[in-house]
């Protein structure tokens, strides 16, 4: 399949992310770059809501579930605008309209979301560029561990209807009681309900999140720093595709595909958050609007990955305490007890939520993870700072704007939460890849002390102070010009510098994604699953019927078969909370034929065929652990070879017959 024949499932996937959330946004009477940016978090907010409300109520998820969640959600964020309206059109420091604004700040609005729109259309261009370097095609498999169980899960919500975290979990614990954030898995599954192959859906969305909702996010976080300035809010949309770490890099580590769409949903909330402290002239219901989007999103990344509304309490604690507390909760004149009273609730309200997330259940186990350090402290503050996490290459351009913007923001008092909030990422990047001791695993564990998660993060304040570097830059270049012509030339400036950042990255993050995609798929001793094998498993429907079950060791690609062909399979994933059986059918299933034990096991599992892939995948620090009864099932007895095809053999188990 080529892009060009993707191009269907590529404007599905924008429609998907996009217009659910701008009805919502609208009902809520959000408006310009404020609408746009929140749309695809709002969009998520009402998709894994609808999941859990559908599977709740007995209902199928799907396009009619999408469909009747939105309009649920617009109606009630419609009678929140009413109320916020009328709540504050009389209120203290509201202004004519119930916070509209003038006239002309209307119109510098709508100049700015225009420019926010045209930002992200080329960032749209630049990704597009990077995602066709990294996946060759749209119908390539990702070559790495978790799009085993990522893929297949999508499979799983196609086929039971179910897009509930707790449905999604028993893909790998069929026992039931677990617990895994589907909100990727119910946007992505949406995506292929109306069309594409599971994996071709799954493609569509890496495009998606790294070319629109990335760039509409860093948009509305933008425009929360500087205000309604058009070319810097279109700037801030373009320089999201300057940054290696976001989401390319977590795209190919894993993959992360959960965890790359909830980072940069955190933009839009930080954006949102900012607005609704008092950020630009809006009034009060502007902010309270913003407020009660930013709250919802919240929710939207918590159900698509936990740890993206963990790295949000930090970053939203700094915000509000160390510039913007002042206005930000009484934009008002209040009294000095008022102010105590307020700053003493956000306190608590800060520590609370430490608290829950140090003593909730659910991370305890996120939390005992602990990858050893790769790097020196030296290293790997060098690696953060110039932007080229794990050795990746970042963009030299990019990294001395952050710098520049740095220095800028450290001046302004509005701005100084930015500077704090950046400084917090980079040394929790540097605890996780370059420091063994306690106190790294304590405040990294949230992240699975995992440093591609956390230098993930870093680009989430690296756009806006990229933005204000090159601003700085640019008027600085301008200020030896006869004035005539000074402010054209720093236009000129600024845009320079934002294409030298971005544009050559495009190679960069491509080559990041296709280590793990295009290039791993071509390579046998990188490969999972290779194209000729993927072509096999697609066809198997041919052989295998409705209702059978197929078994295979997940590390020869045998487990992908599912998500390829929808023919279930016995091993989902690599790991999991399986049943006895399982474990007894990997040590025993190739004796078959001659243990009295097998057949029973199989049939209790409606196991009647076998894959055999061939060569195991053995990527680094992973290697092929346990199904030691898949070793050549050539010639054994109770086995009939039935089709065979781009090196994988399907055998029927005729010892049970």
């Amino acid at each position: 399949m080529t892009w060009w024949q993707a191009a269907s499932p590529q404007l599905l996937g924008v429609v998907v992310l996009l217009l659910p959330g701008l009805l919502v946004g609208a009902a809520l009477r959000l408006r310009g770059t404020a609408l746009l940016g929140a749309a695809p978090l709002l969009t998520v907010a009402v998709l894994a809501g609808a999941a859990v409300a559908a599977s709740l109520g007995g209902l199928r998820f799907g396009p009619l579930a999408a469909a009747a969640g939105t309009a649920a959600a617009a109606v009630a964020s419609g009678l929140a605008g009413l109320v916020v309206t009328a709540a504050t059109r009389r209120g203290p420091g509201s202004e004519p309209g119930g916070g509209r604004g003038t006239a002309a700040a209307q119109r510098a609005e709508e100049r700015t979301a225009a420019a926010a729109l045209a930002g992200t259309a080329g960032a749209a261009v630049l990704a597009h560029l990077s995602v066709q370097r990294g996946l060759g095609r749209p119908d390539v498999v990702s070559q790495t561990f978790d799009a085993t169980f990522h893929l297949n899960a999508v499979r799983w919500v196609l086929d039971t209807g179910d897009a509930s975290p707790w449905s999604v979990a028993r893909l790998t614990a069929p026992q039931g009681g677990g617990f895994y954030p589907s909100g990727w898995h119910a946007v992505t599954a949406l995506v292929a309900s109306l069309g594409p192959s599971p994996v071709v859906a799954a493609n569509v969305v890496v495009w998606v999140v790294a070319g629109v909702v990335w760039p509409l996010g860093c948009a509305l976080l933008v425009r929360a720093v500087v205000g309604a300035r058009p070319l810097l809010v279109a700037s801030g949309a373009v320089l999201s595709q300057a940054f290696v770490a976001l989401p390319w890099l977590v795209d190919r580590w894993g993959v992360l595909w959960p965890q790359a769409l909830g980072t940069t949903l955190a933009a839009a909330v930080l954006g949102l958050a900012a607005l609704a402290a008092g950020a630009g002239p809006a009034g009060v219901a502007d902010r309270v609007r913003a407020a009660l989007a930013a709250v919802a999103g919240g929710g939207g990344c918590a159900l698509v990955h936990p740890g993206a509304l963990l790295l949000l309490l930090p970053l939203l604690a700094l915000l509000l305490l160390v510039s913007a507390l002042p206005q930000a909760l009484l934009p008002w004149r209040a009294a000095p007890a008022q102010r105590a009273v307020a700053a003493l609730a956000i306190l608590g309200a800060a520590a609370a939520a430490a608290g829950l997330a140090v003593l909730w259940p659910r991370t305890a186990s996120v939390r005992a993870a602990d990858w050893p350090a790769t790097r020196s402290v030296p290293q790997a503050l060098w690696e953060s700072v110039s932007l080229s996490p794990a050795g990746s290459g970042g963009s030299a351009v990019a990294a001395v704007l952050v710098a520049a913007g740095l220095l800028v923001a450290a001046r302004r008092t509005g701005l100084r939460w930015l500077v704090a909030a950046h400084v917090l990422l980079v040394a929790l990047d540097v605890l996780a890849a370059a420091v063994d001791a306690p106190v790294s695993q304590q405040l990294t564990g949230f992240w699975y002390n995992d440093r591609f998660r956390l230098a993930a993060a870093v680009p989430l304040t690296g756009v806006p102070l990229a933005v204000l570097g090159a601003r700085a830059l640019a008027v600085a270049a301008a200020r030896a010009v006869r004035r005539p012509v000074a402010g054209r030339l720093a236009a000129g400036a600024l845009a320079a510098a934002v294409l030298a950042a971005a544009v050559p990255q495009v190679r960069g993050n491509g080559d990041q994604l296709g280590l793990t995609n295009a290039r791993a798929a071509e390579s046998p001793p990188l490969s999972l699953v290779d194209e000729a094998e993927q072509r096999f498993l697609e066809d198997l429907r041919r052989w295998v019927p409705p209702g059978d079950v197929v078994a295979g060791t997940p590390w020869d690609g045998s487990s992908s078969a599912y998500a390829l062909s929808g023919v279930p399979v016995l091993y989902p994933h690599f790991r999991g909370g399986q049943p006895e059986d399982w474990a007894f059918l990997a040590d025993h299933l190739q004796d078959a034929g001659v243990d009295p034990a097998v057949c029973p096991a199989l049939e209790r599992r409606d196991v009647r065929w076998v894959l055999d892939a061939g060569e195991l995948w053995d990527p680094p620090l992973l290697a092929p652990a346990g199904y030691t009864a898949f070793r050549a099932f050539q010639g054994r007895p109770g086995f009939e070879p039935v089709a065979a095809g781009g090196g994988v053999t399907l055998y029927r188990i005729t010892a049970c017959r």
